[in-house]
């Protein structure tokens, strides 16, 4: 007689997540970050890419390799546009929007920090609320978002 056997995993988010709702470029943000908190976040040019999703997302990372911490600016949102095949319409081509957390479509960007930080969390988001260009800055906590497989990487 044989048994199956099953080897259940989940993944563990143990890490920092902030919120960032801001009216700056991808571009610019990243460089105001590694300004603020002296690190060197650099633009993956194929970004984060997801097959489901049918999409690719602005991704910045730096490995800092004295605290043994990762930084990850992750854009929220993706608009790229794309060609009806209704002929009915007045324009051939329509705008389209993805979202990396669909259950957070008001955030543009996420910052993930793995391992130790020198600096707590309220400072960390006080500093980012202080950069011109951004509207607001929050903690969030992994576990309470549906899609938070997605900031696995």
């Amino acid at each position: 007689m044989s048994k199956v056997l099953t080897l259940g995993f989940e993944f563990d988010h143990d890490y920092t997540l902030l919120a960032i709702s801001s009216t700056l470029e991808d571009y610019r943000l990243a460089y105001y970050l590694n300004r603020e908190f002296n690190i060197k976040l650099n633009c993956i040019p194929k970004g984060l890419t997801f097959n489901d999703k049918n999409c690719a997302f602005t991704f910045y990372d730096y490995e800092c390799n004295i605290s043994f911490s990762s930084w990850s600016l992750l854009a929220n949102k993706q608009i790229y546009t794309s060609v009806s095949e209704n002929d009915n319409n007045l324009f051939k081509e329509e705008s389209k929007t993805n979202f990396l957390i669909n259950e957070k479509k008001e955030i543009d960007y996420f910052l993930k920090i793995n391992g130790d930080v020198d600096i707590d969390e309220f400072q960390l988001t006080k500093k980012i609320k202080n950069i011109k260009g951004v509207i607001t800055s929050y903690l969030i906590n992994p576990q309470t978002l549906k899609s938070k497989d997605y900031l696995i990487f």
